[in-house]
């Protein structure tokens, strides 16, 4: 659903509207030279005007409330959402290993057991 959002009409509005001429860049992590928004610039340039959403759609953010967005540079948007998603893989992978040794573990267990049965 996160994909659609942003080719809608009510998306763009709300870009036009929260992001304004003079708009500093909200990403904690903002990596550009200066904080500014710049506009006029190049359709998905890095330093153009983008909208960040504060609490993740994933995690249940609202798409369009104005209280859940914040302005950002496009390229600080784009690498706080590959961060994000890079660590919540991260730690999908750590669950599973962990489910997995879990498994393992458990393992010899049952089959001591089921030859424990065999035997009487």
């Amino acid at each position: 659903m996160s994909a659609e959002i942003y080719n809608t009409h009510q998306w763009r509005q709300l870009v036009k509207l929260l992001v304004r001429p003079g708009a500093l860049c909200e990403i904690e992590e903002c990596a550009a030279p200066s904080r500014e928004i710049i506009f006029g610039l190049r359709h998905r340039h890095p330093l153009g005007p983008s909208l960040d959403h504060i609490i993740e759609l994933q995690y249940g953010g609202a798409p369009f409330d104005p209280a859940n967005l914040r302005p950002a540079h496009l390229g600080c948007n784009v690498r706080k959402s590959n961060r994000l998603r890079k660590e919540h893989r991260a730690g999908l992978l750590r669950l599973v290993a962990r489910v997995g040794r879990a498994k393992a573990a458990a393992a010899p267990t049952r089959a001591k057991r089921s030859a424990s049965v065999l035997d009487r």
